[in-house]
């Protein structure tokens, strides 16, 4: 009886003719002296002794066992109470070889019985009607017990499972991996929580790969003292799919298929580590495409990204499979090679890049001739500092330009000291901002259902000695980490409040939002520049919307966060630009909380591609946005056909060359006039005069 002595109810075991051969310390003290009066192995005591009433019904029950208990009045040291009985029978070989029988029982008080009766179908009813799919396995992980969410999960009928390996619901990758997580129960943790693919059966025989949140606990089996382990499954394939949709939207160009900015940073610097550590060269290609420009100024930017999608498959067959390809701007490509091949082999690849990029590209009807400029940088020849080396590529994509495109130059020091592009448009910027020859254009956000206007994005334009009005592209990249950004900032700030008190004095009162990188949330400048206007004019902090992009970096710079907290304090609204490419996180949008997600225009562009796939990554994104109760706005919209798109999707607000391009402050009242009529993104009423 010592298996008996941890447990809390009076247990009893008889002979086959119910002469009691043992008992727990619970029956002796509730019992009484009944059991121990006559000592053991003189005159057993019978367990009818102890029954008080209905014996017969008592020894009826004991040979036929029709049912699983039987409620009786037993004498408890002079009183009488009443208890629910339950029976195990159990054979065994004696020491002679004689089949013996011995019977078990189990004496449970009527009150606790019934209060553990109810407590058992309590736990029962959450067991079965589940939407977790939930089993149980024994020590040996063999399947003992399934709910019906399970079997709906997974497709198995209860006899394909009861009693195998569950082994066989798992991926081979994913039992061997669940099995190295089961042998830290108990040494390192008390249960695993884990992404594991499982095996769905369909009716036809047919296999299908599910991803499952896996949880798994260990239990006791207080009969048996053996292991048992719960586990409760849930399905996240769909959530792992969005994941993935967006992982590779962050690290893949849309447009293309390359790889993007991103992924070519992080597989740049693994290929630069890996040269330096085996001691190979480096090559780098920066491709540039020839008035590619004028083609999408002529023809539209249809037939721009068609010609984008052929050079890409074109430049993927001039490199190796191992070799890194990628489009890292508009219409610039750069490809990276680590091999021990001398010059001559990299003045090969580049002739073949030429050669191949200059055939004639069919572009729906038409046929079209576009050639491309190389540079070409090698390390350690040229630099040994993976940034450096990149630039030194660039430098010498220039000087292929000026010998007269499609060509190759090599990296050349000497011309770079005297013909570095980049340093003379610094020159013209800080001598631009200095004149005030930059100013902010504003480009209308609509409503997509209703069409009309709701708020401004301000836009950086340079305005030459000529009046020509050149646009971000032509000046930004050479100034993206310099401090004339900064002054840039302050500059472009500094206008939009002028804007909205030109607006205001009108009785006018539309949000304007202004775009900051990670580096201009860096400067100390700017933040205080915007609290200061949040003191002097609290009436345009609701109105002067940030929009933000890079949040790979400032999600990781604590100087950056905490930067963006001072805005958010100062009742500032923040938007996230250019969601979906580069890097784009789900994590940030509830960090920093922002307020509305811009679409990118590249995702737009796909809205009636052939490829299912673009449509579908496009949906899987705007369900994401919505289902975060955020604002959309999409760019780059161009055509009736995309706005009709959108307005099937509730996007909410859009803003491109179908609305209209970015315009002048001088033409901002007559557009207001005309396009608008009430606010959406306030509750402040737009006064038209």
């Amino acid at each position: 009886m010592e298996r008996y002595n941890g447990i809390g109810i009076p247990c009893i075991t008889t002979t086959h003719k119910l002469e009691i051969v043992g008992f727990n310390d619970v029956a002796r003290n509730m019992f009484g002296r009944a059991l121990t009066m006559t000592p053991m192995g003189e005159k057993r005591i019978v367990l009818t002794a102890l029954v008080n009433s209905n014996v017969s019904n008592f020894l009826a029950w004991v040979t036929n066992k029709d049912k699983d208990y039987i409620e009786l009045k037993i004498v408890c040291n002079g009183a009488v109470k009443h208890f629910v009985a339950n029976l195990k029978s159990v054979k065994d070989i004696d020491s002679l070889g004689n089949e013996t029988q011995t019977y078990n029982f189990c004496f449970f008080p009527l009150d606790s019985y019934h209060s553990l009766n109810k407590d058992f179908n309590l736990y029962r009813s959450v067991y079965m009607y589940s939407t977790q799919a939930i089993y149980i396995t024994d020590h040996q992980h063999n399947i003992v017990s399934v709910n019906p969410s399970f079997i709906n999960l997974l497709s198995r009928s209860f006899k394909e499972v009861m009693g195998k390996n569950d082994g066989m619901i798992y991926t081979a990758d994913s039992h061997t991996k669940l099995q190295k997580l089961l042998s830290t129960l108990d040494t390192e943790r008390d249960d695993i929580s884990e992404r594991l693919e499982c095996i769905r059966m369909y009716p036809n025989g047919e296999p299908e790969i599910i991803c499952c949140k896996v949880h798994i606990n260990v239990i006791f089996d207080e009969e048996t003292k053996e292991k048992q382990y719960l586990h409760i499954l849930d399905d996240v394939t769909q959530q792992v799919s969005i994941e993935q949709s967006l992982s590779k939207a962050a690290y893949t160009d849309s447009l293309t298929g390359l790889s993007n900015r991103m992924s070519f940073n992080e597989r740049f610097k693994d290929m630069y580590d890996s040269a330096q550590r085996l001691g190979e060269k480096l090559c780098v290609f920066y491709i540039d495409l020839d008035r590619f420009k004028y083609l999408n100024d002529e023809y539209g930017h249809d037939y721009g990204d068609l010609l984008l999608k052929h050079v890409s498959e074109r430049l993927t067959g001039c490199f190796k499979k191992q070799d890194l390809v990628a489009r890292v701007g508009g219409d610039e490509f750069v490809a990276v090679i680590q091999s021990d091949e001398d010059i001559e082999c990299f003045e090969h690849i580049a002739l073949r890049a030429i050669n191949e990029l200059s055939k004639p590209y069919t572009l729906h009807e038409l046929l079209y001739t576009c050639t491309c400029s190389i540079g070409v940088s090698v390390y350690p020849d040229d630099a040994v500092d993976q940034e450096y080396l990149l630039k030194a590529a660039d430098s010498a994509m220039y000087i292929a330009k000026q010998n007269g495109r499609n060509n190759f130059a090599f990296f050349d020091l000497n011309h770079k000291k005297t013909e570095d592009k980049h340093q003379k448009i610094i020159k013209i910027v800080e001598k631009a901002l200095a004149d005030k020859k930059i100013i902010p254009y504003f480009q209308p956000i609509h409503d997509v259902d209703s069409g009309e206007l709701v708020s401004f994005e301000a836009l950086a334009r340079y305005c030459n000695d000529n009046n020509e009005i050149l646009p971000p592209s032509y000046f930004m990249p050479s100034i993206e980490q310099d401090v004339l950004l900064i002054g840039l900032g302050v500059t472009m700030i500094k206008q939009v409040i002028t804007q909205l008190r030109m607006l205001e004095s009108h009785g006018i009162m539309i949000p304007i939002s202004i775009n900051l990188s990670s580096y201009q949330l860096l400067s100390e400048v700017i933040i205080k520049q915007l609290e200061m206007i949040a003191l002097r004019f609290p009436q345009f902090v609701p109105l002067l919307k940030i929009e933000i992009t890079e949040t790979l970096i400032f999600e990781n710079n604590q100087f950056v966060v905490v930067n963006i907290a001072r805005l958010v304090e100062c009742g500032f609204r923040l938007m996230l630009d250019d969601f979906g490419t580069g890097y784009s996180s789900i994590y940030s949008l509830k960090k920093f909380k922002f307020e509305t997600v811009k679409i990118d225009k590249t995702f737009i562009d796909d809205i009636h591609s052939a490829n299912i796939e673009d449509q579908t990554l496009l949906n899987t994104i705007i369900t994401l946005v919505k289902n975060l109760k955020l604002k959309i706005i999409c760019e780059g919209v161009e055509t009736e056909s995309q706005v009709s798109f959108l307005k099937d999707q509730h996007c909410g607000f859009a803003q491109g060359y179908y609305y209209s391009q970015a315009i002048s402050k001088a033409k901002m009242l007559d557009y207001i006039k005309k396009h608008s009529k009430k606010d959406i993104f306030l509750p402040i009423k737009i006064t038209v005069q």
